[in-house]
């Protein structure tokens, strides 16, 4: 079974249906995320340092960290609606961070998303991603938002797991 770190967006809670679905299909390991915390970026090193996981799953600006922390490790990401701009607020993340480039992403937009512009993600992603590395896997589905609904969850990560 892999091992799948999940983590939540900014205004969601740890555990949910998402995490119960990821319990039953591999080990998960999804923490309270408090992402202004001033240790933000020393407590996610050691989730990954003492995990290792197989996959990073995140929404929103989870999306975010796990899309820089597959970067820095080299791991495999599946980022809903990431927060890579329109952030409310900016984890305490060090500078360097911004400029690391995941090898294994995808990253999968709500056409519908009114917090995280998928348009304005799309121009992002061209101008810091796809010209350093065009083969990040973009998705758009159609009627969903910021909120991603469960089924369409399951479909997209179950070949991850």
């Amino acid at each position: 079974m892999k091992k799948v770190l999940y983590l939540h967006g900014l205004e969601s809670g740890q555990g949910g249906p998402k995490v119960d679905y990821l319990a039953d299909n591999c080990y998960v390991h999804a923490p309270e995320m408090d992402y202004t915390r001033k240790d933000i970026f020393s407590f996610l090193i050691k989730t990954v340092e003492d995990f290792k996981p197989d996959v990073i799953i995140g929404s929103s600006i989870g999306g975010y960290t796990a899309y820089m922390l597959g970067a820095l490790y080299n791991i495999k990401v599946v980022a809903f609606n990431p927060a890579f701009h329109s952030r409310t607020i900016e984890p305490n993340f060090p500078e360097f961070i911004n400029s690391q480039i995941c090898r294994d992403a995808r990253i999968i937009l709500g056409d519908q998303d009114t917090v995280i512009n998928p348009n304005t993600t799309l121009e992002w992603l061209k101008d810091h991603i796809m010209m350093q590395h065009p083969n990040i896997k973009i998705e758009n589905v159609k009627g969903m938002g910021h909120r991603v609904p469960l089924d369409i969850f399951i479909n997209k990560i179950q070949n991850e797991l």
